[in-house]
């Protein structure tokens, strides 16, 4: 009885730790409209780590922009959503 029950546990740990990091992979994941090159024009949606944030929005790409698009998606970058410091 014990036996069943250490692997029980052992299976609820195993099983809530797969799932605590699934959720934090996918919390760490942003949409932003990205500029596919300076004279382009042209933008699309990327799904990229909250880590990148920073070195897209110092090169014109837009989170704004990308509010409420997939990933995939054409997007418009505008002085309005440009994010300049």
């Amino acid at each position: 009885m014990k036996r069943i029950f250490a692997l029980a546990a052992g299976a609820a740990l195993i099983g809530g730790m797969t799932m605590g990091t699934v959720n934090l992979r996918a919390a760490s994941r942003v949409h932003i409209c990205h500029v596919e090159g300076q004279q382009s024009g042209r933008a699309h949606v990327i799904e990229i780590s909250d880590n990148a944030i920073v070195a897209h929005l110092g090169h014109g790409d837009s989170l704004e922009a990308a509010i409420g698009l997939s990933t995939g998606d054409n997007c418009v970058i505008t002085p309005v959503n440009l994010n300049l410091k």
